[in-house]
């Protein structure tokens, strides 16, 4: 689990240097600040592993949950190149095909590039067991087609006891 954590970490530190590094050279390339706030659904399948998904196979119990949830983004600034600065709340709930569902909220602060390259971190809040907290980290893609973006995202969620991998999609509306 650490080891997983850490990559996951310097994945997020190179990230965030590469697209440092491939800005602009000129003096500002800040634009004025204006909030864009998006919003849509999202679907996806989160496996278990660690010691948690260890006792759930042993228990003949399938290591994979399905999530459904809606996420609330707002962009607090962009550069004249395209970065994007984010703010992500995701809120979902999963394990609709067991007799515990869970109910999971992530706060993300983070990043998009003009192509759509997307990476971020943040807290992650679960009522999974006696309640989790741990980190969340995330990378992805965005696809944009006029007001209606299109997002693949890839997660990971380690705490003490489990790490949790989750791929979700979804569409997030332009709201004006």
């Amino acid at each position: 689990m650490k080891k997983s954590m850490l990559t996951m970490i310097t994945v997020c530190a190179l990230s965030l240097i590469a697209v440092a590094q491939g800005g602009s050279t000129q003096e500002s390339t800040m634009r004025p600040p204006k909030s864009i706030k998006l919003a849509g659904p999202r679907a996806g399948l989160t496996y278990i592993g660690g010691d948690l998904g260890t006792m759930m196979r042993e228990n003949d119990i399938f290591p994979y949950i399905s999530q459904v949830g809606w996420q609330f983004e707002t962009r607090y600034f962009e550069t004249r190149d395209g970065l994007q600065g984010l703010i992500e709340t995701v809120i979902l709930l999963g394990g609709f095909e067991t007799d515990h569902p869970v109910l999971s909220a992530s706060l993300l602060v983070g990043f998009r590039t003009r192509n759509g390259f997307e990476a971020g971190v943040g807290p992650n809040l679960s009522t999974a067991g006696q309640g989790t907290r741990s980190f969340v980290f995330a990378v992805g893609h965005t696809y944009k087609n006029d007001n209606v973006y299109i997002p693949i995202n890839f997660a990971i969620v380690p705490s003490s006891n489990a790490v949790k991998y989750t791929v979700l999609v979804g569409f997030i509306l332009r709201k004006d």
